[in-house]
């Protein structure tokens, strides 16, 4: 698999998250500022509900922008199956029933996407999957969920 698509992946997702939040917030923002908004009395809470979601929508897209530049800096090495795994790995894992790919990144965790046919999950070291993979090798095994790192790439 090719790590550069990967990363390609990571950030287009990215973007579109911070897109998408970024023109919600603001038009949440004019929603709650504008006349129709305004309380009609002090139980009213419409316009404040709306510039509260607003900021929290605005926030959502800065996280988002922050993970496009910790990405977009993100250093891209090939692993061994030797090399313990860090950020940046592509690791091939054999659980019960089925192989699964997951990308160790600093952020963007949960991201899914399809690579060279592949289903490959972006999971980060705050994950418990992400904990165990941290430092282990190709070959060795997981606890929980009981698994088998097949490869690191």
């Amino acid at each position: 698999m090719n790590k550069a698509e990967i990363i390609r992946e990571i950030l287009h997702s990215l973007r579109q998250d911070f897109e998408s939040r970024l023109r919600v917030s603001k038009t949440t923002r004019e929603q709650g500022n504008n006349s129709e908004s305004r309380a009609e009395g002090k139980y009213d809470t419409l316009s404040i509900e709306e510039n509260y979601l607003a900021d929290g929508l605005a926030k959502q897209a800065e996280y988002a922008a922050q993970a496009i530049a910790i990405i977009e800096k993100m250093p891209l090495r090939p692993f061994t199956d030797s090399d313990p795994i860090d950020f940046g790995a592509l690791v091939e894992i054999q659980f019960a029933r089925a192989n699964e790919w997951f990308f160790l990144a600093p952020v963007a965790g949960g991201t899914e996407f399809i690579c060279d046919g592949s289903t490959v999950t972006v999971i980060t070291h705050e994950s418990p999957l992400g904990r165990q993979l941290l430092g282990s090798r190709a070959g060795e095994k997981i606890p929980s969920p009981s698994a088998k790192i097949l490869r690191v790439v």
